[in-house]
């Protein structure tokens, strides 16, 4: 997902959307819990950053105050 380096919320959903399409196949394929909680510490780790851009979008420049 960090190709040019720049993470924007389109490719955090994208990246969550990828994420949680693979923890579908991880449980349809009986997945071991370990492999499951790997990636549901992606998911939320994914979650969280993109709670905080979207926070950091919202907030007032400094420029603009």
């Amino acid at each position: 997902m960090r190709e040019t380096g720049i993470t924007t919320v389109d490719t955090l959903r994208k990246e969550i959307g990828d994420i949680v399409a693979e923890r579908q196949a991880l449980r349809a394929a009986g997945a071991p819990t370990a492999e499951l909680e790997a990636n549901r510490r992606r998911l939320t780790e994914a979650q969280a950053r993109l709670s905080r851009l979207l926070i950091a979008s919202h907030l007032p420049h400094p420029e603009a105050a």
